[in-house]
């Protein structure tokens, strides 16, 4: 990116410098013609002939004075032609340029877009797997949970039904403790 800036401050310089080269040669051309024109006043002011006419050489100087003056025409509408079709060719290129150079930024954004793209597939895919791992881990808990909570049943009902159990032992050791003694007492009194 920065190699094209580089590029593209180069190009500007020199076709800055172009301009200024063809805006000089403009001027240069521009004062050849003045100065063409105060020398053609300059002839068309004498009057060097005997009777205080113009003369032949007079004449002749005006007229080689305006065909220079038509040659510098001929130059300055060559050089603006030229400075004309230049800049034109210069806007094409640079518009032609910028194009290639928007061209390839979108298909740098494309690509990266894709590649986004891409990745939040990937992501989209893994938070399914999570998901899915999640619910399957919540199921297995569930289960475990159920699981646990008949064995801790089956414990509880056995846990009571030994302390009954437990409960009738005793009062059968109680009751027999009882009965030995009420049956001694019987047989002590007869």
């Amino acid at each position: 990116m920065m190699k094209r800036l580089l590029a593209m401050a180069v190009c500007c310089l020199w076709f800055a410098g172009v301009q200024a080269q063809q805006q000089e040669k403009l001027t240069d051309l521009m004062s050849e013609r003045e100065q063409l024109v105060l020398e053609y006043q300059f002839y068309s002011q004498q009057n060097s002939n005997f009777w205080g006419k113009k003369s032949k050489n007079d004449l002749i100087s005006i007229i080689e004075t305006l065909k220079k003056i038509i040659n510098k025409d001929s130059e300055l509408i060559a050089a603006i032609k030229e400075a004309s079709i230049r800049k034109v060719a210069e806007s094409t290129v640079e518009i032609q340029r910028e194009g290639k150079m928007t061209v390839q930024d979108q298909r740098i954004v494309s690509a990266q877009i894709a590649e986004l793209q891409g990745q939040i597939r990937t992501l989209q895919t893994n938070i399914k797997k999570r998901e899915r791992t999640i619910k399957d881990l919540e199921v297995q808990v569930a289960e475990s949970s159920n699981l646990r909570y008949g064995k801790d049943k089956v414990i509880s009902v056995l846990g009571v039904t030994s302390f009954m159990l437990l409960l009738y032992a005793i009062f059968l050791q109680v009751r027999l403790n009882r009965s030995p003694a009420k049956s001694r007492k019987k047989k002590a009194a007869k």
